[in-house]
């Protein structure tokens, strides 16, 4: 009998993530959810840090409503959502383990299935938060070991994170290839290893396709005994993104694999995005061309284009190259902490702080954080002339501890002078976001939820003068 390979949708997460720089609303997504809860994915990925930070900078949208409108139309499908084992993306990168607690608890009460948690120095012991938010809750924990190319980045590395996440309770585990650096022939050893450690656990890739072997790398990985496997819909697929679920799901079926997804369903699927992308003006992803200096810098796609549009605006892209020669070194320095955020913008930054005044001149607030211990556990000792001169610097000493510890409690005082709040998704919004980004989203108005496919130019056309605030009414000449 053929093995199943269970699927993971993550569209409107990583998907538009990756392509759509986080800037999808929730009207393009709702009129397709029902195909989606309908296809048989494993899970569908709705939900992140990112993509709650979107909502409230960008778009104007309380992320709470949104769970509970994808709630209301996902009904059997396990709504999915990625995490950080310390705090949230932006601006809360550290919380106390209560906080931290409470958001996770508070997401899966709005919905929220499993929990896709991972720590982007791989230290097991930040999972320790979520993993008891996960238990309390009822909700499923997928936990990731983040794989990296550095020479402590070993089979043996990610094997003993295997082990550990195994000990501390994972449901599923993970290997997760952000920057789609793994190849099929690493797989071919790295797989078997984590499996044979697994106790059991269904052994899950995550891979990307910056470097265009994201597919050939899932195959492979199935074929050394993953279960499970992302996609997103062709128009957000490829490119920096994941691969395509239509032709992820051909090419299983090809090699004898059980893949029971509805291709009814994955079509109307494509055709919805694809009129997204069109009306909106959004890009679709295209197959990646193979690019071997990923392999050397590691920096995620995505950060590449955002990287160079900044030195640009510095008048300094035509030092970019002098910055992708320094990462390297600079990963080692800070104990080749992995590409993955917020590691990546650290690193990148402190690199081009380093073309720019020379070496640790000018360290970044993040980079002492991170030598001092305060993000978790480095894969490999920081250096210690770096951790010399920020000791000096800062006058502080490393910490050992769960960085977690060194916080006190804070929710029954933030609520006590912040307060009163009517619920804890209102106070996690004050908590998380800057007062006058809650005032934008509050002054915005009820979250407008019907123009996310074009219904033809002349509806379209009524829409865009209808956002006209003082228009009364207009004449067409056809």
């Amino acid at each position: 009998m053929a093995r199943t390979i269970k699927v993971i949708d993550s569209t409107v997460r990583d998907g538009q993530q990756s392509l759509w720089a986080t800037r999808m609303t929730t009207a393009m997504m709702l009129p397709i959810l029902p195909a989606m809860d309908r296809a048989g994915f494993d899970a569908i990925e709705c939900m992140s840090t990112s993509a709650m930070d979107s909502c409230v900078r960008y778009l104007k949208e309380n992320p709470w409503d949104r769970l509970r409108l994808l709630r209301e139309r996902i009904k059997r499908t396990p709504m999915q959502k990625i995490g950080g084992c310390l705090g949230h993306s932006v601006g809360k990168a550290l919380m106390p383990d209560d906080m931290l607690e409470l958001y996770y608890r508070t997401c899966a009460a709005g919905g929220i299935h499993r929990l896709f948690i991972l720590d982007g120095l791989n230290d097991i012991r930040n999972f320790e938060v979520p993993m008891r938010a996960a238990r309390k809750s009822g909700v499923t924990m997928l936990a990731s070991v983040v794989y990296s190319i550095s020479p402590v980045h070993t089979d043996e590395h990610f094997v003993e994170k295997t082990r550990q996440l195994v000990a501390m309770g994972a449901d599923i585990l993970v290997l997760k290839d952000p920057n789609g650096i793994l190849t099929p022939e690493r797989v071919r050893t790295l797989v078997p290893a984590m499996k044979a450690v697994s106790a059991g656990r269904p052994l899950y890739v995550h891979s990307h396709c910056v470097t265009g072997l994201g597919p050939a790398t899932n195959l492979e990985a199935v074929d050394h005994g993953v279960e499970g496997l992302w996609t997103a819909a062709r128009p957000l697929a490829n490119g920096s993104s994941l691969p395509a679920t239509g032709s992820m799901a051909r090419d299983l079926k090809r090699a004898g694999y059980e893949v029971n997804l509805d291709p009814e369903a994955i079509a109307q699927i494509e055709e919805h995005f694809f009129a997204v992308a069109e009306r909106h003006h959004k890009p679709t992803g295209q197959p990646a061309e193979y690019d071997p200096s990923f392999y050397t810098h590691q920096m995620p796609g995505g950060m590449i284009s955002n990287f160079r549009a900044q030195m640009a605006q510095l008048g300094l892209d035509h030092r970019m190259e002098e910055v992708f020669e320094e990462l390297p070194s600079v990963r080692e320095d800070l104990g080749w902490a992995l590409m993955v955020t917020p590691y990546s913008q650290i690193i990148g930054t402190q690199a081009a702080l380093n073309v720019l005044y020379g070496r640790y001149k000018v360290t970044l607030n993040e980079v002492d954080q991170l030598v001092l211990g305060y993000y978790g556990e480095t894969p490999a000792p920081v250096s210690g002339n770096l951790l010399d001169t920020i000791t000096r610097r800062t006058g502080r000493q490393p910490i050992t501890v769960r960085p977690g510890l060194t916080l006190d409690p804070i929710v029954e005082r933030f609520r006590r002078e912040n307060g009163p709040f009517a619920n804890d998704e209102e106070m996690l919004l004050e908590y998380l976001f800057m007062p006058d980004h809650i005032r934008a989203l509050r002054a915005a108005g009820p979250m407008p939820l019907a123009d996310a496919v074009s219904a033809g130019r002349v509806a379209d056309l009524v829409r865009e003068v209808a956002k006209g605030k003082n228009v009364t009414h207009f004449h067409l000449a056809m």
